[in-house]
């Protein structure tokens, strides 16, 4: 189960470990389980794989690695991999961590600790402990006692309840919290961080998404992913790029000069010399210029895309016309009304095919009277004193349907106005020059942001400069120093004070509420396309509606007619069984009926089916304008896209912030010296710092 190497030790090295290195090993390498004597390297760094112990019936799982430089030891304990061996007690000790019981496996971790710390005393013993996940309240349990070892975790677990002393600080221990991680964030919800000991420092990296399912959830949980960036969008299509430094140490920020972490203060004083500001000149030009560089990527992307949405406003606004259209005509459920909302050719025909039916069953009834005012009928109406008519209320029918006709003319106008006008309003706020309100108010803001950002890398490209000068001003002045102590003579060097030229950045007007705008707008429109909607519809359904109800009515009064003609021509008389042994009678008037009644059923069943049709619409119409809101907010800025930004956004406002966070350490060290080179260097490096906090304020503007 234990394996070990052994090296002689090496004491003439200073022993340091950096936060870095340990947070990379907890993330990446501890996963890995390294074998004994193998090496890798953490951030141009050399670590050997002393010891490792795998296996435990605990479920523990750790390695001891020896920082090659500096000769400084660290144990690794692994976090939670329900692949291992014994990966089951990993799930039961995470469950277990929200208890107050006393765990075997932390237990474990202290006890592998004081062996390791025993076995390798002659190199100096163990001097730091780290670990992700589950490994990170193993390796704060392990130094809870000791704060001589310090523990550097990553979104660690908390401890059972009870671990931590309330009256203890343990300076000791440092977590790193990385924002996207869930695991993080559901601590915080629950409270249950504060069973995390010693400081928390939170970081940016990951990605606030959840695509690819589980895959996402684990790096932005351990902090690390395949080859260090995120793919985002798709390659050719606007947009398309990658967001680097996605490793968690990349975003933990240090000091230029002693590699000391930011987050709790600043780092210790130093001497302002030429090799100091060499080491600030050799940073600028190389991290800071690639992170910075990096920001300015995400930002084109993100124009890109805004810039891509702004072309396809005609196309997005072709689609939400298209899903209204689809979703109305869907909702009534007749066939009749498909094409309602651009024409209403196809229903309007279907009411002059109805008007043909009346005429149908009108002339049927004609010859209908015919025969009922026969002899024979003349005979049966005299004996019964009865008056048969079935024309008169024809022309009330035909009345009726041409007013349906004009209803649904009025229902098309309506629709095509809510298509042409009311629709394209929604983009604009309710403007009437119909403008993509929201993605020229965010183009016009990213042209600024452009022209920022142009400006403060002139800005830092000349402080890279003045600081290299500078250093070698400062080297030229010691060589003069230098050789006018051997020779004698007096000092001829002077140095060159550092222009503080001026870099103003432009404020900008748009986006003054930040993406809040898309919901205002959103809401706004909204609820005026919806007031409208019903204002005017609904009236016009319920006139067509009360038209279907009485051309039914209609209808069925001209059936009963027809139908009560019959029963009193056929009602088995005496004299009508006399006429009908000597006629056919009775033939004739059940065939002219049955031609009268035939289409005045097929009429009344296709207006019962239209009426239906309005009755769903009427009731369902207001749910089908909440469906559509989503289709509103896609189309006002599509989600994906939308999404895209927001995440190249981020991750430049990370960079921005963390820069901001390098530079009050840079002015803090350039502070309080009599120099006046190096006062007029520090006041440049402050107005560098506010810049960048402008910078970012504006890229928060489009940030969601």
């Amino acid at each position: 189960m234990d394996k070990v190497y052994i090296e002689p030790p090496n004491n003439d090295v200073n022993k340091i470990n950096i936060d870095k290195n340990l947070v990379e090993i907890a993330g990446l390498h501890s996963y890995k389980y390294l074998k004994s004597k193998s090496t890798f390297e953490v951030n141009g760094t050399e670590y050997l794989v002393l010891h490792t112990h795998y296996n435990d019936p605990t479920g523990l799982d750790a390695l001891t690695v020896r920082n090659e430089i500096t000769k400084e030891i660290s144990i690794a304990y692994v976090g939670t991999d329900a692949t291992a061996e014994n990966g089951i007690q990993d799930l039961l000790t995470d469950v277990q961590l929200l208890s107050d019981l006393t765990l075997p496996q932390l237990e474990a971790a202290e006890e592998y600790l004081n062996k390791i710390n025993g076995r390798f005393k002659d190199q100096g013993g163990v001097s730091s402990v780290t670990g992700n996940s589950l490994g990170g309240p193993l390796a704060n349990y392990a130094v809870r006692n000791r704060p001589d070892i310090k523990s550097v975790t990553l979104n660690p677990a908390p401890l059972p309840k009870g671990v931590i002393a309330p009256d203890k600080s343990y300076d000791n221990i440092t977590n790193y919290f990385t924002n996207y991680d869930v695991l993080t964030g559901t601590l915080i919800a629950l409270h249950l961080d504060s069973r995390i000991p010693g400081k928390r420092y939170n970081i940016s990296t990951g990605i606030p998404q959840i695509g690819e399912k589980f895959s996402i959830l684990k790096k932005n949980h351990t902090g690390y992913t395949k080859g260090g960036k995120y793919v985002i969008g798709i390659d050719g299509e606007p947009g398309y790029g990658e967001i680097y430094d996605a490793e968690a140490d990349a975003h933990i920020m240090t000091s230029i000069w002693t590699g000391e972490p930011l987050y709790s203060g600043h780092s210790d004083r130093i001497e302002i010399n030429r090799d100091n500001l060499n080491l600030l000149a050799g940073a600028m030009e190389g991290d800071v210029s690639t992170r910075l560089g990096h920001a300015q990527e995400y930002l084109i992307h993100s124009e890109e895309i805004a810039q891509h949405e702004g072309d396809r406003h005609s196309e997005r606004l072709s689609r939400l016309q298209m899903i209204f259209e689809d979703s109305f005509e869907n909702l009534i459920g007749n066939p009749l009304f498909i094409g309602i909302t651009t024409t209403s050719y196809r229903l309007t025909s279907e009411i002059d095919h109805l008007i043909a039916l009346v005429d149908m069953a009108e002339s049927a009834s004609r010859s209908l009277n015919g025969v009922l005012n026969s002899p024979p009928a003349e005979l049966v109406e005299h004996l019964f004193n009865r008056s048969i008519s079935v024309e008169s209320i024809f022309g009330q029918a035909r009345s009726q349907l041409l007013e349906f006709e004009g209803g649904i003319t009025n229902l098309t106008g309506f629709l095509q106005n809510i298509l042409h006008k009311e629709i394209p309003q929604l983009f604009s706020g309710g403007k009437e020059t119909l403008e993509d309100v929201l993605v020229n108010d965010i183009l016009a803001h990213y042209k600024i942001i452009n022209h920022n950002t142009a400006k403060l890398n002139s800005h830092i490209a000349e402080f890279t400069k003045q600081v290299s000068d500078l250093g070698t001003n400062f080297g030229e002045r010691d060589a003069s120093l230098s050789a006018s102590i051997s020779s004698g003579a007096s000092v001829q060097h002077s140095i060159t004070m550092p222009k503080k030229n001026d870099y103003i950045l432009q404020t900008s007007d748009h986006m003054l509420i930040g993406m809040k705008v898309k919901d205002v707008l959103l809401e706004g429109s909204f609820e005026s396309f919806k007031g409208v909607s019903h204002g005017l519809l609904l009236p016009l359904l319920g006139t067509l509606t009360g038209i279907a109800f009485a051309i039914e009515n209609t209808l069925e009064i001209i059936s009963a007619q027809i139908k009560g003609a019959m029963n009193i021509a056929l009602s088995g008389t005496v004299p009508g069984k006399i006429i009908s042994i000597f006629s056919d009678f009775d033939d004739k008037i059940r065939s002219y009926v049955s031609s009268a009644l035939e289409p005045i059923d097929e009429l009344a069943g296709t207006i019962e089916g239209l009426r239906d049709g309005l009755t769903r619409l009427t009731i369902g119409f207001p749910a089908l304008l909440e469906s559509f809101k989503p289709y509103i907010d896609s189309a006002i800025f599509d989600s994906t896209d939308y999404a895209n930004i927001h995440l190249y956004n981020v991750s430049a406002m990370a960079i921005h912030e963390e820069m901001e966070l390098l530079f009050d350490d840079i002015v803090y060290q350039l502070s309080h010296h009599k120099g006046k080179s190096i006062q007029a260097l520090c006041e440049i490096s402050k107005r560098l710092k506010d810049n960048m906090i402008q910078l970012r304020e504006q890229v928060d503007r489009v940030t969601l």
